[in-house]
């Protein structure tokens, strides 16, 4: 006979039973690894009414993030197989070159301290945007439900900064649903990438993020040779910097935001550039130079002669090297 719903699709996690006006079992929370991302999800989750925290592991330096996890009064465990047996779901926010390592570990303690039939109640997502789902092999061994829930925000300091954002989750089915109560309980935005292409979606991050920073960088060391210090450049560029994310927030495709010379078709200009980039910063722009041409073509600002003309000047600059 189907069980039916609201008695429990899910036997084994109790906290998808019910619909969320009804629930009155939190997800229980273990963090392993606090330092920001998992600050963050402490934070976050002590703030969520559907989530509970129950117990954290801060990692070999205790003092280093004191001041995060004692102000929400969580308890603190040496062991994680001490978090995860008094969670529901444990989060492995370690970074993603000590992710093995932590799953080996864990395993071996709990194959110490519980049985089998516990274990398979238990769900442990790590927090990696790039990794699959083979740094957790040994806890899927002992039967727990495995997963990823990645938030695609970047963390500069320990804080909650979920509402609104995307989290990419993957995982066993049970893992999979966990992953997306825990996001909507945050009052994120899940969405599934497979194992197989969590690379090419975190390159994708990648470049929305840490090469934004890059570009930044750039400008600002170029910009400094007129403002008073490098400080004050990167002062001068972060309003053109949120005026171009706020022209982002009015479109649908990212590419109809574009301005500048290559939206105009102003080949002088680009040619201008060139002549007078240095020569390492050059082979950067006629890249970028080169991605954003087909943009402007698509928005219908250039037609096919002037975008094959840009393309030939980018290149042509690069074969004269």
């Amino acid at each position: 006979m189907r069980t039916p719903v609201r008695e429990c699709a899910f036997i084994l996690l109790p906290w998808l039973c019910a619909q969320s006006e009804e629930r009155k079992v939190a997800m229980k929370i273990g963090i392993i690894g606090v330092g920001k991302v998992g600050g963050s999800f402490l934070a976050a989750c002590h703030e969520a009414a559907a989530l509970e925290i129950v117990g954290i592991k801060v990692g070999r330096t205790p003092r280093a993030n004191s001041s995060i996890w004692q102000a929400y009064g969580v308890k603190v465990h040496e062991a994680g197989a001490a978090v995860l047996l008094e969670a529901d779901v444990v989060l492995l926010t370690v970074p993603d070159g000590q992710i093995e390592n932590a799953a080996v570990k864990l395993a071996g303690e709990l194959q110490a301290k519980a049985q089998n039939q516990q274990l398979s109640a238990k769900v442990c997502l790590h927090c990696s945007g790039s990794l699959g789902l083979e740094p957790l092999a040994p806890l899927a061994e002992l039967g727990i439900h495995c997963g990823s829930l990645h938030p695609l925000q970047s963390f500069a300091e320990a804080r909650p900064v979920f509402s609104g954002i995307g989290m990419a989750v993957d995982g066993d089915p049970e893992a999979e649903q966990a992953a997306r109560f825990l996001a909507a309980s945050l009052r994120a935005q899940p969405f599934t990438v497979p194992a197989s292409e969590r690379r090419a979606y975190h390159a994708a991050a990648c470049f929305c993020s840490n090469y934004l920073v890059t570009v930044t960088a750039i400008a600002q060391e170029l910009l400094s040779r007129w403002t008073a210090d490098k400080v004050s450049a990167l002062q001068v560029l972060l309003p053109l910097i949120d005026g171009t994310v706020q022209n982002l927030h009015q479109v649908q495709q990212a590419g109809e935001a574009l301005t500048g010379p290559i939206a105009r078709g102003d080949a002088d200009t680009v040619a201008g550039h060139l002549a007078v980039l240095p020569a390492a910063l050059q082979q950067v722009y006629r890249e970028l130079g080169r991605q954003t041409v087909p943009l402007a073509f698509a928005n219908g600002s250039i037609n096919e002669e002037t975008a094959a003309h840009l393309l030939q000047l980018l290149q042509e600059r690069q074969a004269k090297e």
